[in-house]
């Protein structure tokens, strides 16, 4: 039985060994652990550092946990909040490459989000997921999923040989240990003319927005254009167009061509700009402090609203999880964190305790400050929760109370 943690010794993308640390959160739980009452006094927490290899550029954390141990059994649904920007992205695709009777493989396809609006307008559209619960979810929709880790082992074979127009991945290719493996895999199952389209959160937002809540063990890569036109070089394909988008509070969705050809200009741009900022070691070892800095504001805040307000949360993502933990919050400090999810409700967050709960008990509460956790989410939330007149906290990109939306400062919300 393999160990769930252990220390990553070297650089994923490229071997090297000479890491250099530019972020210490010590020992935190897995942001993916809600336990059930079962569960609840379970420790669940590892060491994690961010580390920067100078070599490929890549950021990384510096641990591996187990997959199984963070995939097998899942708690995050891609449609709860994502349905309509899924169904975009199918139309874009569609527009882009005429998807009808198209060969289309989705890594991490998670409970079908992509694959149903992909399978709607023509496409032979398989998804490909590790999670046992939530693939049933899929299957139950009718779609075609095969319950697995994608790998190069696992899908070289003449089924999936040089078999796909596309593949796709959605806030999946971060999740990866053997990440060669994988892309070696992608460039096997990709017809010679393929392309391989994924989103992933984008190092740029992570570090100016001073988003902490978002690393997490199961967030292993930190992708910069940089980082990602190296690795792909690698296996002679080309990052041939890359987009930013508001998804997850700032996500790129990178397109490649399974061929070696040459840099767009555009490409190039990004590069040169990246050399200057997140590839640049001392724009980097900033963060550490920022972070620390952010935190201690955090803490200054609420302990004086923690005396003026009964205060609830919104949003018991895998984010909550590692913001709770890292700020001191607690179940004294807050009742209960609100969430959407049957996979999540009547669970609790990792090692403090607080519950975990549906809409309703807010509604039945004598609540008045929400903090919201999923931040990203800020304005659908707000409109949500109008049935009362609460105040909101919501910590990035810095510490705000406001009243309503609009006056929110500092990022875009779906």
């Amino acid at each position: 039985m393999q160990p769930v943690y252990k220390k990553s010794l070297c650089c994923a993308s490229c071997g090297n060994t000479e890491l250099i640390e530019i972020l210490n959160l010590q020992d935190v739980p897995l942001a993916g652990f809600f336990p059930d009452k079962q569960q609840l006094y379970k420790e669940c927490i590892y060491p994690l550092k961010l580390m920067l290899c100078p070599s490929c550029k890549l950021v990384q954390t510096d641990s591996c946990i187990n997959p199984d141990t963070l995939f097998k059994d899942y708690r995050y649904m891609s449609s709860i909040g994502l349905s309509t920007h899924f169904k975009d992205l199918a139309k874009l695709i569609d527009d882009r490459y005429n998807i009808k009777n198209k060969q289309i493989l989705e890594i991490g396809c998670n409970d079908g989000a992509l694959l149903e609006p992909l399978s709607n307008i023509g496409a032979i559209a398989t998804g490909v997921d590790p999670s046992a619960n939530i693939c049933k979810i899929t299957k139950a929709k009718g779609l075609n999923v095969i319950n697995s880790y994608f790998s190069y082992k696992n899908f070289n074979t003449p089924q999936h040989k040089n078999t796909y127009d596309l593949v796709l991945s959605n806030n999946a290719f971060a999740h990866i240990i053997d990440v060669n493996d994988v892309v070696r895999g992608i460039k096997n199952v990709l017809k010679p003319d393929g392309h391989f389209i994924f989103e992933v959160h984008y190092l740029k937002n992570l570090i100016d927005e001073n988003q902490w809540d978002n690393v997490y063990h199961e967030h292993i890569y930190y992708y910069s254009i940089t980082a990602l036109n190296n690795l792909f070089d690698k296996f002679n394909m080309t990052v041939i167009d890359f987009e930013e988008i508001p998804i997850h509070a700032g996500s790129i969705r990178v397109t490649v061509q399974n061929i070696k050809t040459k840099l767009s200009e555009k490409i190039t741009d990004r590069l040169n700009d990246e050399s200057n900022n997140i590839c640049n070691l001392e724009y980097l070892q900033n963060y550490n402090q920022q972070v620390k800095q952010h935190i201690e504001d955090f803490k200054t805040t609420i302990k004086q609203l923690s005396t003026k307000y009964k205060i609830a949360g919104y949003g018991a993502s895998g984010r909550a999880n590692m913001f709770c933990n890292l700020t001191g919050l607690n179940k004294d400090i807050i009742k209960f964190i609100v969430d959407e999810s049957p996979e999540r409700c009547n669970r609790y967050i990792a090692n403090l305790q607080i519950p975990i709960v549906d809409i309703e008990t807010l509604k039945n509460s004598d609540v008045d400050l929400l903090i919201i956790f999923a931040w990203n989410y800020s304005k659908m939330i707000i409109d949500k929760t109008k049935f009362k007149q609460f105040k909101y906290l919501v910590a990035f990109p810095s510490v705000q109370i406001v009243n309503d939306y609009d006056q929110l400062n500092g990022f875009n919300s779906i």
